[in-house]
C-alpha cells in the first residue's frame, strides 16, 4: 500500500471513528451518520426538538424544520454538495443534469424477469440492471461496453453517502476507479447526455426507487394502477434522506452565525418537505425506471413476495437503500375477483400450473444477465 493510500485509510477510519464518538456522547445527528438503527424516527425526533438550526458535535449545521430548509435551499450563499471533500469531480462535473427517458425499456424489464426465473434478488437482478441499461441507452454506450459501464456504476454507488459519512478504503476506491471509467466511457458521446455524477446519482437511486416501490405495490397491479403506484413511491420517500450543503460566505440563517466553508445538512422527510436539487431533476428519471417495472409485472398479472428480509446497504445515512431483496414472483389468472384465483409460477417464459402459493422447484435455477453478476459482486458490504 502506497503512503497516499495508507493516508487516506488512517483518515477514514479516524473520521468513522469520531463520528461513533459523537454517537456515544449522545449527539443524535452523528448517531444518524452511524446508520445503525433500523428506525430512524426517534433520531430525526430529537434533531427536530433540537431547534430549528443547530451545531452537531461532527462540525456540521443541522436542522429537520422545514422553513429553515426552504431558507437554506433558496439562500445564494450556500450551495450544495453533490460528492465527497475529495476533488473526485473535474471542471463542469459538479451540476446533476436531467436523464433523458429512453424508449423499450418494458421489452427489456421483460427479459431480465425472464431471465432471474420465479425467484431471484430483486435489487441485483433486477432494479440495479435495469438502471443501468437505462442509462447505457441514454448515452449511446456500445453494446459491447454496456458490461463495464454497469460495473463503473456500481463502483460509484457510495458516492451520495461518502458526501456525509466516510467510506470505507476500498469502497472509496473504488469510486474513484468508477468515476474515471465512466469518464472514459462517456468520451465521444452525444452532447446533452449525462455527466458521471448524474449517472451515479440517477443508477442508486433509479435502483432504489424500482426495489421500493416494487416491494410496497398491491399486487396484483393494473397497468394504471402501476403508474400510480410508482408516482406513490417516489412521493412517498425522498429518494436522499440528508441534503449536504456548504456554506460559500459568511451568513446567518434562523438566528445562527455561519461561517464561510462551513457544512450544513437538511434532514428530508416525506413530499411535504424540501427535495434535493438533483433528485427533483432526475425524478422524471426515477419514475419512469419504477413505472416499466410495475407495469412489466402488472402485464403478467404477477404477485410479488418477499421471501426473506430487506437487506440495507451498510453506511448508507443518506439513500438508506437496500442492498438485497429476496422475493418470489408469482402470476395470477385472469378469472375470479382480485386476490383470488390459481397461481402460475414464471420462469423464463415457461409456466407450470399451480393452485397454492408455489415453492420454488430444483431445477429453477435463476439465469441473471452479466450486469447483474457484476452489481451484486459487493454483496458482503451489505448490513
Amino acid at each position: 500500500m502506497t503512503e497516499e493510500l495508507a493516508a487516506l485509510g488512517e483518515r477514514l477510519q479516524r473520521e468513522h471513528g469520531m463520528l461513533w464518538l459523537h454517537r456515544l456522547k449522545g449527539d443524535p445527528y452523528a448517531a444518524l451518520l452511524c446508520d445503525v438503527d433500523d428506525d430512524q424516527a426517534p433520531l430525526r425526533e430529537r434533531i427536530r426538538a433540537a431547534g430549528p438550526l443547530w451545531r452537531s458535535g461532527t462540525g456540521v449545521w443541522v436542522t429537520a424544520d422545514p422553513r429553515t430548509a426552504a431558507t437554506l435551499f433558496a439562500h445564494p450563499g450556500i450551495g450544495h454538495l453533490t460528492a465527497p471533500p475529495e476533488e473526485l469531480l473535474g471542471p463542469g462535473e459538479e451540476t446533476v443534469t436531467p436523464v433523458r427517458v429512453q424508449k423499450g425499456l418494458g421489452p427489456l424489464c421483460a427479459r431480465l424477469l425472464d431471465a432471474a426465473g420465479p425467484e431471484f434478488d430483486l435489487v441485483t437482478e433486477v432494479a440495479e440492471p435495469l438502471a443501468a441499461a437505462a442509462l447505457a441507452e441514454a448515452c449511446a454506450i456500445p453494446e459491447r461496453e454496456r458490461g463495464r459501464f454497469a460495473e463503473a456504476l456500481a463502483a460509484c454507488e457510495v458516492l451520495q453517502d461518502a458526501t456525509v459519512a466516510p467510506q470505507r478504503l476500498a469502497a472509496t476506491r473504488r469510486l474513484r476507479t468508477g468515476l474515471d471509467a465512466l469518464r472514459s466511457l462517456l468520451d465521444g458521446v452525444p452532447p446533452g447526455a449525462p455527466g458521471p455524477l448524474a449517472l451515479a446519482v440517477a443508477a442508486r437511486t433509479g435502483a432504489d426507487l424500482v426495489a421500493r416501490a416494487v416491494l410496497k405495490a398491491r399486487f396484483p397491479l393494473s397497468a394504471r394502477e402501476a403508474g400510480r403506484a410508482a408516482e406513490e413511491a417516489l412521493r412517498a420517500e425522498p429518494p436522499g434522506r440528508i441534503a449536504p450543503l456548504v456554506a460559500r460566505t459568511e451568513t446567518e440563517v434562523a438566528g445562527a452565525r455561519i461561517a464561510g466553508g462551513d457544512r450544513l445538512a437538511v434532514l428530508l422527510g416525506g413530499a411535504a418537505e424540501a427535495t434535493a436539487p438533483a433528485h427533483r431533476t432526475l425524478a422524471p428519471f426515477h419514475r419512469a425506471l419504477a413505472e416499466t417495472a410495475l407495469t412489466a409485472l402488472a402485464d403478467r398479472r404477477a404477485r410479488v413476495r418477499p421471501t426473506a428480509p430487506v437487506v440495507r446497504r451498510a453506511r448508507a445515512p443518506l439513500t438508506r437503500g437496500p442492498a438485497r431483496a429476496p422475493v418470489v414472483v408469482t402470476s395470477v389468472t385472469a378469472t375470479g375477483p382480485r386476490g383470488s384465483g390459481s397461481t402460475t409460477m414464471t420462469t423464463a417464459g415457461r409456466r407450470t400450473d399451480a393452485t397454492t402459493s408455489p415453492t420454488v422447484p430444483p431445477e429453477a435455477t435463476p439465469s441473471p444477465r452479466a450486469a447483474a453478476a457484476a452489481l451484486g459482486a459487493r454483496r458482503g458490504e451489505a448490513r
